[in-house]
């Protein structure tokens, strides 16, 4: 294969990894809408409570061991490729989903009791199982990737969220309908994600096979399974942990939230309520932290150790314009949000409850984005596990965070902790990223005049709901939904009018945006 066919494929392939990682966030934000509407809090409850578990899964058998095996299989050589090895680094994997299997199986009434619910004794167990399934998938997806071929990840990726939240949604509308108690989601989703791995696995290995990646070749020396802990357990475990910024702070909340609101003086049934409202923040963060900080790094090509190297000046001013994009949208995002939170509840939730602690989630929106973009850049400066451990501590002050502030304040204590963590990990990044680059200014920003855009954005929006208000009935969902839409393209066309006519986006600066590029020429 000729370098042009080969670099063609490499680009082709990771465009389809990131697209189908943005879609797959997308339909996960989404389907957990109409998943709340059907359950009700409790039942949203019940899902978020073993959600992180299985997302912790998922970002095994997708970013974590893959990359790993990708890894290991590169630089052990072509000729390194057989099914000895193969079936090596499948054991280990194995080896070490049966652990995580039995300590979730045989410590679920443990788990049960310090997340305040014995009730989730048993989906807790039975999410359990989802592990044993991550290796086989895992594996397929390390060799495609090894060989710089990403497309079957892509697509077994796709593959496995429609099936999922498919699978979920049914089981939503049987607990609807009076055929299965609302705990049994958990259930519903455990199903789900054993048939898309399953599923996944069947289509990856057909297309593996199909394309002749997979070698039958014999090996002329055999590598340890001890060997493999390191290379394949160990760097899976720190890849996978620089994918679950909001995976982490939503699992401190399902041990730490109902037993701090206990605490504070809610009955049981009150405080799993209360987590089932307060967890309708997660689909709306995880939709604009990945949508802004995919699009901040897709405009912006990746940096690396290696561009650091050849022009410091170059990658310095990427590394602006990235921060630059990341915070225009976060901010238009957090703004935006917060404004039509109300509606934006009432629209996709059909209540208003949990508004003010929801909108003090939102602020995190703020950080969330840069929070990944950093640890992207830090990461192709070759610290990935400083970015995890940094991630790893962030889990243990937002669970410290939790314990004290729930039991005072609330569930309002619970968005504050999310909200001082992303900060303290956001700038704990900011800080290393700026000692690696030696001590260059990372942010150069109008910081008044994008404060000002913000502003000017709310106002409008406040007056087109005190308008609005007069003529349409927000009890109408039709309406409602009409409104919120027209709303959202309304505060993102005055933003953006500010930014560009205010230049807080310079000319070539622009030049990425075709849409603004063409309004700053008009």
């Amino acid at each position: 294969m000729s370098n042009d066919k080969q670099n063609n494929q490499v680009y082709r392939g990771a465009f389809a990894l990131l697209l189908a990682g943005i879609l797959s966030k997308v339909i996960s934000a989404f389907y957990r809408i109409p998943l709340q509407n059907l359950t009700g809090d409790i039942g949203f409850y019940t899902y978020q409570q073993v959600y992180p578990i299985l997302g912790i899964a998922f970002m095994l058998a997708l970013y974590g061991f893959p990359a790993a095996i990708s890894k290991f299989l590169a630089v052990n050589g072509k000729e390194q490729h057989h099914q000895k090895m193969y079936i090596s680094i499948f054991t280990v994997m194995m080896g070490f989903a049966i652990f995580l299997f039995l300590t979730l199986f045989l410590l679920s009434p443990v788990l049960a009791n310090w997340m305040g619910d014995h009730l989730l004794t048993d989906p807790l167990r039975h999410v359990s199982w989802v592990f044993l399934f991550i290796p086989f998938v895992a594996l397929f997806r390390g060799i495609t990737q090894s060989d710089e071929w990403m497309e079957p990840t892509a697509y077994s990726q796709m593959i496995e969220q429609l099936l999922r939240a498919t699978i979920i949604i049914v089981t939503a509308i049987l607990i609807y309908q009076g055929h299965l108690h609302v705990y049994k989601i958990a259930d519903g989703a455990m199903i789900a994600s054993i048939i898309a791995l399953s599923i996944s696995f069947i289509f990856i290995y057909l297309y593996t096979k199909k394309n002749s990646t997979w070698n039958d070749g014999h090996s002329s020396r055999s590598i340890p399974i001890s060997n493999l802990i390191s290379p394949v357990i160990v760097a899976g475990l720190i890849i996978s942990m620089n994918h679950m910024l909001l995976l982490l702070m939503q699992l401190a909340d399902a041990f730490t939230m109902v037993p701090g609101l206990l605490t504070f003086g809610e009955t049981l049934r009150e405080a799993t309520a209360t987590k089932g409202v307060f967890d309708r923040g997660q689909p709306l963060l995880q939709l604009v932290t990945v949508v802004g900080s995919s699009f901040a790094m897709a405009l912006v090509p990746q940096v690396t150790k290696i561009n650091w190297q050849i022009s410091r000046e170059e990658t310095i001013e990427k590394l602006r314009l990235t921060t630059k994009y990341c915070i225009l949208l976060s901010v238009g995002a957090t703004v935006g949000l917060f404004t039509l939170f109300p509606e934006v509840n009432q629209l996709l939730f059909q209540n208003q409850l949990g508004t003010s602690s929801l909108r003090i989630l939102t602020l995190s929106l703020l950080f969330t984005s840069l929070t990944v973009t950093t640890a992207s850049t830090l990461q192709g400066f070759g610290y990935m596990k400083w970015t995890a451990i940094i991630l790893f501590l962030g889990l243990w002050v937002k669970m410290v965070l939790n314990y004290f502030l729930i039991p005072l304040w609330g569930v309002d204590g619970a968005a504050i902790a999310t909200v001082s963590t992303v900060i303290i990990i956001c700038m704990t990044n900011f800080l290393l990223l700026r000692s690696v680059l030696n001590g260059d200014r990372l942010f150069v920003i109008p910081w008044i005049k994008v404060i000002i855009a913000s502003l000017v954005m709310a106002i409008a929006l406040t007056i087109l709901k005190q308008t609005a208000f007069y003529f349409i009935s927000f009890e109408n969902r039709i309406a409602l939904f009409l409104f919120v839409i027209g709303s959202v393209i309304i505060g993102f066309i005055v933003y953006a009018i500010v930014v560009v006519k205010w230049r807080i986006l310079t000319r070539n600066e622009l030049a990425p945006l075709p849409l603004l590029n063409r309004w700053k020429k008009g």
